[in-house]
């Protein structure tokens, strides 16, 4: 088998393939109709905070990239699980159109190396409306490489039956003004749920909820209690995994926005265990 063949695979076909599981992954109705291309339903499981989308940012990141890794998965000519390890993101957030509705996914893929993919994403609503975009570039990694990356296990995996990701991160020694701000994120097996089996590590989304919650922080310093914020362009790097044990400090700072004419204002959060610069996410937005 080089690659997934048939006229539409599901998950059933293409879950032992990737890298993440339940809760983690929670897309609906995946299917691939042919080889590079999935398509799916998204839930909308976390709280948006000050966000004024349908759909967090980090969420929305989150099942994009995994039906991205789908996509890709699906046309990898190497058989067998491997890891799609989110690397270099580009992506944007689209003003909520009328109340939220079914949300439905879309990635095309391609292996742009041996050990790369690449995948092009959308997330619209039912009547068509864009809710966000995200292209993203993965590192490919087989199972054994990836074994010998992580190590042992610094914990086994969460039995918990609740799904972590319906609510928010779990911040603390938080410090925040009206400019910036910084936390920790204390990273726990029962937080990385589904992500990854037998290697609990802090997925990139959870790494975004940080950034955002504590923005929401700075935002409510600046503004007051009712201030929201609407998300435009962003990019993202994710160049090291933080392993369940590890305490990761979470920082945000206002930055210059890379689109100015579409929205005046942009910040930069950062996640690092200890000296390694595990998240970064620059942010264009608007306050509301």
């Amino acid at each position: 088998m080089t690659s997934v063949e048939s006229t539409t695979v599901t998950y059933e076909e293409i879950g032992p393939r990737i890298c993440v599981t339940p809760p983690y992954y929670a897309l609906g109705d995946l299917t691939s109709p042919a080889p590079g291309l999935a398509r799916a339903t998204v839930p909308v499981q976390t709280p948006t905070g000050r966000q004024m989308t349908h759909i967090n940012l980090a969420e929305g990141g989150r099942h994009l990239a995994i039906l991205g890794l789908c996509a890709a998965a699906s046309t990898n000519p190497r058989a067998g699980q491997h890891y799609y390890l989110a690397h270099r993101g580009v992506g944007r957030m689209y003003p909520p159109a009328k109340t939220l509705t079914t949300l439905r996914g879309t990635a095309t893929a391609r292996m742009s190396g041996r050990n790369r993919a690449f995948a092009e994403t959308e997330l619209r609503d039912a009547d068509d409306n864009l809710v966000a975009r995200l292209d993203l570039e993965y590192l490919v990694l087989s199972v054994p490489v990836f074994r010998r990356l992580m190590g042992p296990a610094t914990a086994p995996d969460a039995t918990e039956p609740a799904s972590p990701y319906s609510a928010p991160a779990p911040l603390t020694d938080v410090a925040v003004d009206a400019r910036g701000a910084t936390a920790k994120l204390s990273v726990e097996a029962a937080t990385c749920q589904g992500h990854f089996a037998g290697h609990p590590a802090l997925p990139v989304s959870v790494a975004g909820y940080a950034t955002f919650a504590l923005f929401d922080h700075v935002l409510e310093a600046a503004m007051g209690p009712d201030a929201r914020w609407q998300a435009g362009r962003y990019r993202l790097e994710a160049d090291h995994l933080a392993s369940a044990g590890q305490t990761c400090a979470v920082d945000v700072e206002p930055s210059a926005p890379a689109e100015p004419e579409a929205h005046d204002k942009g910040f930069t959060g950062t996640l690092r265990s200890g000296d390694r610069d595990v998240f970064t996410i620059q942010v264009d937005y608007t306050d509301v």
